[in-house]
């Protein structure tokens, strides 16, 4: 190991995904101080942004699965056995024996609200097994949650957490921006409001990108800098008559705009940008979804620049769209679930201090008291992890499981 440059396996262990670097931290105590380095964490995180990890889990949140889309080299040789990535571990946490629902993700990390107890969001590390609750907004007075998303400031090396809310002052409707810093644990209200009326069906979930958060209007697409704190807006792309949905997405590092017309057809439009000025060049047109097998709704979810790919997610399963020939085909993976939602994730080590086990348990509790541990193992009901008769077992309230 020492014949070798430091430089050298830096540089390599950058590029690991993060599943391989748990592992990777039990070499040695030098490679476990260099894998928990700030520095190092930071530049992962940025390396880790163009993997295309996909974390699936069933319609009733009891499995997770990662499936990593690199593997797919063959589009007609396919058939991927799923990895099981852990029972509940990812929806199932500690300080709540309830399911909770993931509403954005960023390096690594996620935005997860309760859905049982809408007030409470955590953030949550997934490979290191952390979380954060974020504290109660103060002068919490909102009528309806209109959009939220999680994103990182690489000026102050912060993560945030945005919030916009619809208020109702004086028997008039106004728009309230709110800002949570994971660096100083703190909520703030921002001067400036959305730059057009911001109303959505329902909570409208903001897309990281490049420093900002951007959410689809009916005309705009308006953007939020997350170290200016500053709104603007760029318009939409041409339509070919009127879409009954639009999406926006985040795909291989590049935003995506979609049009459904009718479940016939799906225009896909990626945001490009020249200095300041953004603008829109069509991706993909793919039409006769039947034709291909497809009788619903496509969702892209992965664009593989590299391939020249769209990995698109259906309700019966996934398709591969090859944009040089137009042309889509389904893809079978083994192992899948019949109803699942699925989203894009890539692993990080970003700290978040508070540890958690998964729950072996099906009933619904309620909130439970935090209590501080110098260990901070705050998971659910966590006692030891001891060594009896020369085998490890890690004990739980109620629940037994020998590793």
């Amino acid at each position: 190991m020492s014949d070798i440059p430091s430089e050298l396996y830096h540089n390599i262990l950058r590029r690991v995904p993060a599943d391989a670097l748990l592992r990777f931290r039990a070499v040695c105590k030098e490679w476990r101080r260099l894998i928990d380095d700030p520095s190092f964490i930071r530049f992962h995180a940025d390396n880790q942004i163009s993997t295309t990890t996909l974390l699936i889990r069933n319609s009733n949140g009891t499995r997770v699965y990662s499936l990593s889309l690199d593997s797919l080299n063959n589009i007609n040789d396919a058939h991927q056995v799923i990895d099981v990535m852990s029972e509940r571990a990812l929806y199932f946490i500690g300080l709540y024996e309830i399911p909770c629902l993931p509403m954005a993700s960023c390096n690594g990390l996620m935005l997860h609200t309760y859905y049982e107890i809408k007030e409470d969001w955590v953030l949550l590390n997934p490979f290191t097994r952390e979380y954060h609750v974020l504290p109660p907004e103060p002068n919490f007075q909102h009528t309806r949650l209109l959009g939220n998303g999680l994103g990182y400031d690489s000026a102050s090396d912060d993560y945030k957490v945005v919030r916009i809310d619809e208020l109702l002052l004086h028997g008039e409707i106004e728009y309230q921006t709110s800002v949570y810093s994971l660096k100083t644990e703190s909520w703030k209200i921002i001067e400036e409001c959305p730059p057009c009326e911001f109303r959505m069906p329902g909570p409208s979930k903001g897309v990281y990108l490049n420093g900002a958060l951007h959410w689809r209007l009916r005309n705009f697409v308006i953007t939020l800098n997350l170290e200016t704190e500053c709104y603007h807006k760029v318009p939409m792309p041409p339509k070919l008559g009127k879409p009954f949905k639009t999406r926006l997405d985040s795909l291989g590092g590049c935003l995506v705009l979609s049009y459904y017309y009718k479940k016939k057809r799906i225009d896909g439009w990626l945001m490009k940008e020249c200095g300041v000025e953004k603008y829109w060049v069509k991706l993909f047109s793919l039409g006769e979804l039947a034709s291909v097998g497809a009788k619903g709704r496509l969702r892209p979810i992965a664009y593989i620049q590299s391939k020249g790919q769209v990995f698109l997610k259906h309700d019966c399963g996934f398709f591969i769209l090859d944009i040089g020939n137009n042309s889509a085909k389904k893809v079978t993976i083994d192992g899948l679930p019949k109803r699942f939602s699925c989203q894009i994730f890539s692993g990080s080590f970003i700290p978040l201090g508070d540890s958690y086990a998964c729950e072996v348990r099906s009933s619904v509790g309620t909130k439970r008291k935090r209590k501080k541990t110098s260990k901070s193992l705050l998971g659910i009901d966590l006692i030891l992890l001891c060594k009896k008769n020369d085998e490890d077992v890690l004990s739980l309230q109620g629940v037994r499981l020998s590793l």
